[in-house]
């Protein structure tokens, strides 16, 4: 038995079933494999390395389970960081390879050589790395990286496979020696719940205080506890915001105690006394740290203690998993819960909640433009269109707007970046690997023309795969949201802003790249000719393009949102 075959089993073993790569003459080997498990490995490839990291990345961030990566040499692994650095940032399980150097060759900086160990160049992004030292070791090294990307905080792992190992032979009987070939003994149990002192502390804190409020972050719906942070909500009757840059929603945008984002600026957060803080990252974007007041107490769960004191000051921090833990506090809240309560909380939250709704309602009643098309109007067109649609939103543009004017009754249909994965160009083949991965599921991807520019040719691997993804450019200029803010805050001139590239006399026309790749194309201006476009898409088959002229001035809107 081969050690390209050692690995194709493992890899099925552990439950695996998606391989992504861009082939190279080394991975031959490796390849046929594949080719012959066709039956349990579906084999991915794209037009870049970029490209299927980021592939892997969505595949692995909406099942929740890991796709393998595997790229060639040093050239191949510098390209595909971008998919390891989101899935470090955002907690997504990946087993990312590379295809290195054979052996007998390690440290002559031969053919795509790498001077050291090739793992050395991720480690600050990654779980755990190795480099396999031996055909043996290859089911050892799959079914731990398995454990360690899905275990919680989930994240990316990195191993490394010399190309010599795929077709160095092992006999069938050495092979039933050696230790940990048998993935199906190794199971890990990984739900456990914060130590019980803990829970009875944040149980105290919570039932005495006056003003409470709860930060939703996105780890808990990650790990299947979205249903339980809606209940202790409720429980508390306390208002609930979401994480600052969110790369999924805590909690449904629509429920009843949903107030909108989480800003040291709101009313809710500056009179709160105990602020319960749910798996949520402080990232500042690209200002100031997003930071709860001094004076308010704060309870932090957290399934990483590296979490605890890294943004925020806690006093109580809980460590265990979202789903046990929550379910221990609210069976930990007693019947006096709440007897303290300030008797003006309730009619503050009540009143903050009302004026949330009314400006977005008067957000929606605005949107009547005709041409460019205003973005409320577009995320309607959208919702009604595919109501249960994955939604990937990757734009500067839209992304204030979606937090708040779409429908996200089930708080796992959106999927954006978090500030601290932070990459353009992400949305569009993350989009395409969640479309592999349910393909029974429409995923529908907006994308700033700006940010399109990154990684459009993922389109190819659209096109190539037949998968039935719906990307809508927004169209409002190039990099408009770069040049508005040099505009506004800095006082740049019209004649600056050409100078450095950053507007221009014209745009390209995004939807003669998606036709190049035998994609269905639209390019529309109003919201008539957008909800034809959207029927289209919808009756579709395959992958459809859409390039929306938009309204610049939402960019506005963004920067708002972000200064509320």
């Amino acid at each position: 038995m081969t050690g390209a075959e050692i690995l194709t089993r493992s890899l099925i073993a552990n439950g695996i079933d998606t391989v992504f790569n861009v082939p190279g003459y080394g991975i031959h080997p490796l390849t046929d494999a594949v080719m012959r498990h066709g039956d349990a490995l579906t084999y991915r490839t794209g037009p870049s390395e970029t490209a299927v990291g980021l592939m892997a990345e969505g595949h692995g961030r909406i099942t929740g389970r890991p796709a393998f990566v595997n790229v060639y040499h040093a050239s191949g692994t510098a390209l595909a960081m971008m998919g390891l650095t989101v899935a470090w940032g955002d907690r997504t399980p990946m087993i990312f390879s590379t295809t290195t150097s054979g052996r007998g060759h390690a440290r002559r900086d031969q053919y795509a050589s790498v001077p050291g160990d090739i793992t050395e160049a991720t480690r600050h992004f990654t779980k755990w790395s190795w480099e396999v030292p031996a055909a043996a070791r290859i089911p050892e090294a799959i079914a731990r990286a398995v454990l360690i990307a899905t275990t919680p905080p989930m994240g990316p792992v990195h191993l490394a496979f010399p190309m010599d190992l795929y077709t160095e032979a092992l006999d069938d009987d050495l092979m039933a020696q050696v230790p940990m070939a048998r993935p199906d003994r190794l199971n890990s149990y990984g739900r456990g719940g914060a130590d019980p002192e803990g829970i009875a502390a944040a149980a105290k804190m919570l039932a005495s205080a006056r003003r409470p409020l709860v930060v939703a972050g996105g780890e808990p719906t990650q790990l299947g506890a979205a249903a339980q942070v809606a209940r202790l909500a409720e429980r508390l009757e306390a208002p609930v915001l979401a994480e600052p840059f969110t790369a999924r929603l805590g909690i449904s945008n629509r429920h009843p105690l949903f107030a909108g984002r989480f800003s040291p600026k709101h009313p809710l957060v500056a009179a709160a006394d105990v602020i319960l803080v749910l798996g949520a990252e402080f990232t500042g974007g690209s200002a100031a740290p997003t930071l709860p007041p001094p004076e308010a107490r704060v309870i932090h769960l957290a399934t990483s203690p590296l979490d605890l004191g890294k943004q925020i000051w806690s006093d109580v921090g809980l460590i265990g998993h979202p789903a046990t833990t929550l379910d221990a506090l609210l069976a930990a809240l007693g019947p006096d819960t709440g007897q303290d309560r300030d008797p003006a909380w309730r009619a503050t939250v009540e009143a903050q909640l009302a004026q949330h709704r009314t400006r977005l309602a008067a957000v929606k009643a605005g949107a009547t433009a005709e041409s460019p098309i205003p973005i409320p109007a577009l995320i309607g067109a959208v919702e009604r269109a595919f109501p249960e649609a994955t939604v990937v939103d990757h734009s500067t543009t839209a992304t204030a707007y979606m937090l708040e004017l779409a429908e996200f009754a089930c708080p796992d249909r959106y999927f954006g970046i978090s500030a601290r994965a932070s990459a353009q160009g992400w949305g569009v083949p993350a989009a395409i690997g969640m479309q592999m991965a349910r393909p029974e599921t429409r995923v529908v991807v907006l994308v700033g023309d700006g940010g399109f520019m990154f990684t459009g040719n993922s389109l190819y691997a659209a096109a190539m795969w037949n998968a039935p993804v719906v990307v809508i450019a927004l169209s409002n200029g190039g990099w408009h949201d770069v040049a508005y803010a040099a505009e506004k805050n800095r006082g740049w001139d019209d004649a600056t802003l050409r100078a450095f590239g950053w507007r221009q006399e014209t745009t390209p026309d995004l939807a003669r790249l998606a036709e190049a790749f035998g994609i269905p194309a639209f390019r529309v201006a109003t919201p008539d000719a957008l909800a034809e476009a959207l029927a289209q898409a919808r009756a579709a088959h395959g992958p459809v393009f859409i390039e929306a002229a938009t309204d610049p001035a939402a960019v506005q809107y963004y920067l708002d949102y972000l200064a509320r």
